[in-house]
């Protein structure tokens, strides 16, 4: 009973989801059925290979879930089971190499694009290759010696899986790519790429390579540490089991009998950590941290909750019997069979489900029911006049991207792209008579364009899910996704965060936060210099334990008075509460390392202005040291963005170090994300002769030249620019314009190859960031890498000068990265420094000292010229 619950709950889904092009229409008549792939290896023959205890029991207990009727009945001609040992209670196959190849294009080649598809691998993964940036999972019979033969790589995978036609895909996968030993030595760092486990994605054939439709995969770690053990399984598919057998099924009122992706999700992000907390036995111990890929964009089932199934069958058995008895017409019974099977994540259809239990409960009666039904159908309807302002401000959008982008765009494939990524996005079936009129978009006028948005509004209804302006920001995000990575759409609620990042400035108290693994209050990590925070004496490392707000966050008075203890409390909802309109007040309380009693702070919300301009080491009133080399007279200043102020700041820092007598200059642009193109042109100004800085070209109109001028230049001493993969946009305009005048020498790994601008424009409430021209160095090149296939022997981005690329490890990125951010900490005075493991070496850094220190050196031999 429940596997054909479970099929017919699939089948009748169908008629919910986005529509797929005809070509399919065969495919999904038939009823959707589950695929399944379980992949476990405990122990591996080579003994370099570190064993995982419980991957095999893991892969079992899934094989039994899924097998099972009551869960998701899989037949077991749609499973397939491989491990590391045979098993004599289920058919399994050895978890060979190219068995694992063989069964991944099973995988991939037979479900249909309806069909659920799963996938789960338990095990260990490898690094291999000169640079350690391939990896592969390891089979049984894989070898650390010739990992790079007979481990299944990635690529193979990925291969495979671009075959797939399934859109209900879900990966379940915990694996360490640094689970074996090359001998004595420890395995070589791997690099997951700027895609991680992309073979699982996919890809959905745009420029940005967004994952393909409907692929989740769930991660145990980000697959460079070793996950949880519990005493029979791993703590990963303990918390999936535990899932998957109903603990999820917590959407809505009550459960309704099934797990979504999206319920397994929310069950696993919040169950996951807190029982990973308890699994801490030392403070320096890190929580085991998982990851969700997709999760919450996606709501198809997997299994069957046989706690709660065998009553809404019984619901939906009386709701039968009422439309044999011809109490209600098929299309009514049809309706009420969704609703019981499943709970609707729409507040109306929710009050909707209600009234059917109360009918088939014999609650209601038949006429009261359809008068209840009608009353809440009606409140479901969208007034025309909505629906039209909807398709105004759309249009209104639409023209601004004729007017502004930096390439020709057809207005009608833009409607299209809007609108089929809103069903999409909504889980809902594209009507049969929208799709034949978006077949025809290109073509139409601007006001047949209208009318179709506003009936596709109107038809969607009133709903809280596009309340509010949801549908406008919701269309927009989607249809601009399709133009470029950088076009896009922010709405109101994120509005101020992106502010934060071009300005250089937010209103609140000024303080850097994040949860602690071990008490899961809020940690601060660092107060902001200068900022209300910073002022009132909160410290790095204080434990915030409460939240306490007599007023909201526009100062208006609360009653009663809002008390949140942190514990539990979701970052993001924690900086929405302690972030405020500037002069309203919030109290924080503090647990304190070495003070025995909590502490509380009042603090005056402020603006607080981010710091982008970074030196060696803070001094002891926390302002920056600029002097990295006191001997040489050398300089180093970094930024991690271009603000509003940002060129405001170097010059600041240039008087202090002129002010020494610098000899030299490290400007350090390294994970340097770009920001304002103003401030990167005045600050490439302040180290060059007069000359070109940068052309930007526009579709339309004349191209813009940003020129130096010498006056007020910093020529009088050598200099080295650092730049790595993270160094994009303005960052790029920076180290190009110093590299093309030769000013500088760029030290440290090719950059991102961003060759393109944003503009910002303010629209119904939020902001529309458009693309609406190109960059073009001095030298007349673009950078931009994706007018390339991005090949390492093309011309992109900005590549470091002949003899001064240094590349990184990814390990070694990783820790410069961290060794960056921690020196940005204002520390606690009254206790020691953090121990460190080992000296940090910055290898990249010591290599423009060395070139600065032999040009300094070069230049003192060199007799002055005597005057006259």
């Amino acid at each position: 009973m429940f596997r054909s619950r479970i099929a017919g709950l699939l089948a009748s889904l169908v008629m919910m989801m986005a529509a797929v092009v005809p070509a399919r229409a065969a495919e999904e008549a038939r009823p959707p059925q589950p695929y399944v792939l379980l992949i476990g290896i405990s122990e591996y023959a080579d003994k370099d290979i570190k064993p995982r205890p419980h991957a095999e029991d893991d892969v079992k207990a899934l094989y039994d879930l899924f097998t099972n009727k009551d869960y998701l009945g899989v037949d077991k001609d749609h499973i397939r089971l491989l491990l590391g040992k045979p098993d004599p209670n289920r058919p399994s196959q050895p978890a060979t190499r190219a068995n694992i190849l063989k069964a991944i294009h099973w995988l991939a080649t037979e479900p249909g694009i309806n069909d659920l598809t799963i996938l789960a691998f338990i095990g260990q993964g490898a690094a291999y290759g000169e640079r350690s940036d391939r990896i592969g999972y390891l089979a049984v019979d894989s070898t650390v010696k010739d990992r790079a033969k007979n481990a299944v790589a990635a690529v193979d995978i990925g291969h495979e899986l671009d075959k797939l036609k399934s859109q209900r895909f879900v990966a379940f996968i915990d694996v360490n790519f640094k689970g074996y030993t090359i001998g004595n030595e420890p395995a070589p760092e791997p690099s997951l790429g700027q895609t991680p486990y992309k073979e699982f994605l996919g890809s959905d054939g745009s420029e940005e390579g967004a994952p393909a439709p409907g692929r989740v995969v769930f991660l145990a770690t980000n697959g460079l540490s070793t996950s949880h053990d519990l005493k029979d399984h791993g703590l990963f598919a303990q918390v999936l089991l535990d899932g998957l057998k109903g603990a999820a099924d917590k959407e809505g009122y009550e459960p309704d009998g099934v797990v979504t992706v999206e319920e397994l999700t929310t069950y696993v992000n919040k169950e996951l950590p807190e029982q990973a907390r308890r699994l801490i036995t030392a403070k320096t111990d890190k929580i085991q941290e998982h990851f969700v890929l997709g999760g919450r964009s996606h709501h198809f089932p997997l299994t069957s909750n046989p706690a709660v199934a065998s009553k809404v069958q019984e619901r939906l058995d009386k709701l039968a019997q009422l439309a044999r008895e011809n109490k209600l017409d098929s299309q009514i019974a049809e309706e009420g069979q969704q609703l019981l099977s499943r709970m609707p994540r729409l507040e109306a259809q929710r009050s909707l489900r209600r009234e059917y239990q109360k009918l088939v409960e014999g609650q209601l009666s038949v006429e009261k029911f359809l008068e209840s039904r009608a009353r809440i159908l009606e409140s479901m309807k969208l007034r025309r006049s909505d629906a039209l302002a909807y398709a105004r401000k759309v249009m209104q959008a639409i023209q601004m991207v004729r007017d502004n982008y930096v390439k020709e765009v057809n207005a009608g494939e833009m409607v299209s792209w809007g609108v089929r990524d809103l069903y999409r996005r909504l889980d809902e079936k594209l009507p049969p008579d929208i799709q034949e009129r978006l077949g025809k978009v290109k073509q139409m006028k601007d006001a047949d364009l209208a009318v179709l948005l506003a009936d596709v509004r109107e038809r969607l209804g009133s709903r809280e899910d596009l309340a509010g302006g949801k549908d406008v920001d919701l269309t927009l995000q989607r249809m601009l996704s399709h133009l470029d990575p950088y076009t896009t759409y922010i709405d109101k609620e994120t509005l101020d965060r992106f502010k934060t990042e071009y300005t250089g400035g937010f209103t609140g108290i000024g303080i850097q936060i994040r949860k602690d693994a071990a008490t899961d209050m809020l940690q601060v990590v660092t107060p902001i210099k200068g900022s209300p925070a910073y002022k009132a004496g909160l410290q790095a490392g204080d434990l915030i334990s409460k939240i306490t707000r007599e007023v909201d966050s526009n100062g208006k008075k609360l009653d009663p008075v809002e008390v949140l203890p942190t514990k539990g409390l979701p970052l993001s909802d924690a900086v929405k509460k302690i972030l405020g309109k500037e002069g309203t007040k919030v109290k924080l309380t503090i647990e304190r390392e070495g003070v025995k009693d909590p502490i509380e702070f009042e603090i005056t919300r402020g603006r607080v202005e981010v710091e982008t301009v970074m030196g060696v080491k803070r001094k002891a009133n926390d302002d920056w040291d600029f002097l990295l080399d006191p001997d040489n007279k050398i300089g180093y200043i970094r930024l991690t963005q271009f603000s509003r102020n940002t060129a405001r700041d170097v010059a600041e820092a240039m008087r202090e170090l002129q002010k020494i007598g610098l000899k030299g200059l490290v400007l350090d642009l390294r994970f340097n994300p770009g920001g304002l193109l103003q401030s990167a042109t005045r600050i490439s100004d302040m180290f060059i002769d007069d000359g070109l800085i940068v052309t930007i070209k526009p579709r339309v109109g004349r191209p813009d030249i940003y020129l130096g001028e010498r006056e007020g230049s910093h020529l009088e001493f050598p200099m080295v620019c650092l730049v790595n993969g993270g160094s994009a946009s303005g960052s790029e305009i920076v180290a190009a314009a110093l590299q093309d005048h030769k000013r500088a020498i760029i030290v440290g790994e090719r950059t991102y190859g961003k060759g393109s601008v944003q503009n910002i424009q303010p629209f119904e409430g939020g902001e529309m960031k458009m693309t609406i021209a190109s960059f073009w160095r001095p030298s007349g090149k673009n950078l931009n890498k994706s007018s390339t296939s991005g090949k390492e022997d093309e011309d992109w981005g900005v590549i470091p000068d002949r003899g001064f690329e240094v590349k990184l490890s990814p390990k070694e990125r990783a820790d410069l990265e961290e060794y960056l951010r921690n020196a940005e900490i204002i520390r606690r005075k009254d206790l020691p420094s953090p121990e460190t493991k080992g000296e940090f070496k910055d290898r990249q850094l010591e290599v423009a000292l060395d070139y600065l220190r032999s040009q300094i050196k070069t230049a003192s031999r060199i007799p002055a010229k005597k005057a006259g």
